[in-house]
């Protein structure tokens, strides 16, 4: 029993918020143990409650947060602190192993616990947030405290940024003129002293900000691979591969730009105004030339925003096609070898770079103009201040020390925002990384109902009634009121000629897709009311082209099931053939597969993939044209094994070849999207002039 999850059930259903804990372990791959109080943070965040870790006592935690709370035992098991009672000094707990909820008194608990809690509330709904720069804003304040010291610092920092031009005045005014070799001594001391404590508040500034910036960079690349991971398939098909790579890619400038101290350049540009109070006070006629030149750059950069951003879009259109080309040509190297077509290939290549190249030249070309504009303004601000300031000096309005303490003061406010000059093309980036990431983490995930069902055990009827579907709104309908019931246990054959919508009734059944019109039911329930996470666990699918991932014939196979025993791995790879062809290889089960299953042969991927459906034991199996891959020594394993592969479940049978559907319970025969027959072999073989009749025929024929 896995305490934590245990614990966790019970505080969610406290907070009204649905949890499904055979999806948690699956999706999380938990095994029997224990889980580490970071992992039930992050499941208890995901299924949308506040949660945090707090090391303190109970009498803490009884003035500062709501029950009910997660206790994490001396044994490192967890149970549930449900509420305390002052006066009689107990608390009353549920204890996962108890399976019960009973008083403890106070002596008893101090032994059980070790003051280490998980503080867990619901979160409100106002509380999500669009990804856009608000989700920047909201981290930023759920993270007030530490921001709050950054912007101490950084305003300190500033102050401290007087230091040296007061200090350059005294010297020129006072030292030099009056010979005060002491007050000398004392200014080079207490500005070492300053300097010191600004060199180390620096330190401990840059070290809040980076950490905090690190957090936000790993919440926002975690929530970006789930909320990707969690989109429906339509969302895949209908953008190209290069397009989703290169726009998950624009995480990176995002973390450049937040990780680095470009934040921190932009709060020390908010905070500059304290130089521009200060240059008040020496001259007016001075700071106006400033902040008229500031302002000056300031508005050159507003001017030429838009055509940046124009150009930072194109130069990624440019970058996302030139993705998608490359990722096309080495996914198909073997057919653009066989077809000897790399010359036109690289032609192509080379068509997609020059275009991203001259964007990208166009673009960098824009910001050195307006950064060497922004250079020669900043000049002239500088032989203003001294011409202007040379005849006050003259006029006896201001001192020559006053003179450059107000250059070197002009400095620092200006330095800010030159640096921002500097960082506004990674700015203007940045925004338009958060607006194509925004596509992704905008973009709706899977229907989730919050009351979706989940059965306790599903059996395998499978119904459609009246289903009708297209792709697209304005796509032809791929699916035309079919209606058939298919009870639990059957053996169903599904055949037809290309595009008749035969694939097309595998992915409704796994509700990859959702009908137009009518309804898809299993076990008398609408699949639209289910978890769809529980219902493709319940159900096993097998493709004519299965992917297998880099690392070892066992993982794969355990994929949908990682604590599967040996027993089992063995049990399911023998009735598949997947032991024979294992049992010959040196490391066996450890063997690697290699890229994408490169290493084994397409008859070999292909029993893996049907061990693989088989390890978690479903109710409901597709096989999907998954025979038409394999050589004729598997494909007669798999038939000899049809028999135990389908016991005690409904199976699907996609399939051209009408010989592997011969034997099944039902045969549907579909063509246009239409189900124009259904029975058994020797049923549709009665029919005169029938649609299946004449496939058998042909295919007989042909044989």
């Amino acid at each position: 029993m896995n305490s934590g999850l245990v614990s966790l059930e019970v505080v969610a259903r406290i907070n009204k918020v649905r949890i499904d804990v055979p999806n948690i372990v699956r999706e999380h791959c938990i095994s029997s143990d224990d889980i580490s109080s970071e992992e039930l943070v992050r499941i208890a965040k995901r299924l949308g409650l506040r949660a945090k870790k707090k090391n303190v006592s109970l009498d803490q935690c009884h003035k500062k947060y709501p029950y009910p709370i997660i206790a994490q035992a001396s044994d490192d098991t967890y149970f549930v602190v449900l509420g305390f009672k002052e006066e009689e000094q107990t608390v009353l707990v549920y204890i996962p192993a108890e399976g019960a909820t009973r008083s403890v008194p106070m002596d008893e608990f101090k032994q059980l616990t070790t003051d280490r809690y998980i503080i867990l509330s619901h979160r409100l709904l106002s509380e999500s947030v669009r990804f856009g720069l608000g989700w920047f804003f909201k981290e930023v304040f759920n993270a007030k405290g530490i921001m709050a010291e950054i912007l101490l610092a950084s305003f300190v920092v500033q102050l401290f940024g007087l230091v040296t031009p007061l200090f350059t005045q005294v010297i020129l005014d006072k030292v030099l003129v009056h010979r005060a070799m002491t007050t000398l001594k004392i200014l080079a001391i207490g500005f070492i002293v300053i300097a010191v404590f600004e060199y180390v508040l620096n330190l401990a500034r840059n070290y809040l900000f980076t950490h905090t910036a690190n957090k936000m960079d790993a919440k926002l690349g975690a929530q970006l691979f789930r909320h990707l991971l969690s989109l429906p398939c339509p969302y895949f098909e209908s953008r190209r591969v290069g397009d989703t790579i290169a726009r998950v890619r624009e995480l990176e400038n995002i973390r450049n730009f937040v990780t680095n101290k470009t934040v921190s350049v932009i709060i020390d540009l908010v905070f500059s105004v304290v130089f521009v109070v200060v240059m008040l006070m020496y001259s007016m006629q001075l700071t106006f030339i400033v902040l008229g030149f500031v302002a000056a750059i300031g508005l050159l950069y507003v001017c030429i925003t838009p055509e940046l951003r124009r150009r930072l879009n194109t130069k990624f259109e440019m970058g996302a096609k030139s993705n998608s080309y490359l990722v096309e040509s080495v996914t198909g190297i073997q057919t653009v070898k066989s077809l000897a077509i790399e010359g036109s290939i690289q032609r192509k290549w080379e068509d997609h770079l020059g275009r991203y190249v001259h964007s990208n030249f166009k673009m960098t070309n824009m910001s050195n103009i307006t950064r060497g504009t922004a250079g020669f303004l900043q000049k002239l601000m500088t032989i203003s201040i001294l011409y202007l300031g040379v005849r006050l000096v003259l006029n006896n309005d201001l001192t020559i020390g006053q003179l450059i303490a107000f250059n070197m003061l002009s400095g620092q406010f200006a330095g800010p925002v030159l640096r921002l000059i500097g960082v506004w093309n990674e700015l203007q980036q940045t925004l338009l990384s958060v607006e194509k990431l925004s596509d992704i983490l905008n973009h709706p995930s899977e229907v989730q109902n919050e009351n979706a069902i989940v059965l306790n055990k599903l059996s395998g009827q499978v119904v459609f009634e009246k289903v009708q579907f297209r792709y697209a709104p304005d796509a032809p309908m791929v699916l035309n009121g079919i209606n058939f019931t298919i009870p639990a246990g059957a053996c169903v054959g599904v055949v037809g000629r290309s595009g008749s919508g035969k694939s097309t009734v595998s992915k409704l059944i796994q509700r990859l897709y959702i009908p137009s019109s009518g309804s898809v039911r299993i076990d008398d329930v609408d699949i639209n009311h289910v978890s769809p996470i529980w219902l493709r666990s319940n159900i096993g699918v097998v493709l004519q082209e299965n992917y297998l991932f880099s690392g070892t014939i066992k993982e794969n196979i355990v994929m949908g099931a990682p604590n599967a025993s040996m027993d089992l791995v063995l049990h399911v790879a023998k009735i598949t053939g997947v032991h024979d062809f294992v049992s010959r290889m040196p490391k066996g089960y450890d063997s690697e597969v290699g890229e994408r299953g490169e290493g084994l042969s397409g008859g070999q991927r292909q029993r893996i993939a049907i061990a693989r459906a088989l390890i978690t034991d479903p109710r409901i199996l597709i096989f999907d044209e998954a025979t038409s891959a394999l050589d004729i020594e598997s494909e007669l394993i798999i038939r000899r094994n049809l028999q135990n592969i389908a016991k005690g479940r409904t199976m699907f049978i996609i399939a051209h070849k009408i010989s592997i559907v011969k034997n099944c319970t039902v045969i549907l025969a579909m063509d246009n999207g239409e189900l124009v027959e259904a029975g058994t072999h020797e049923e549709l073989m009665r029919i005169p002039n029938g649609y299946y009749k004449k496939l058998y025929t042909l295919q007989e024929c042909t044989d």
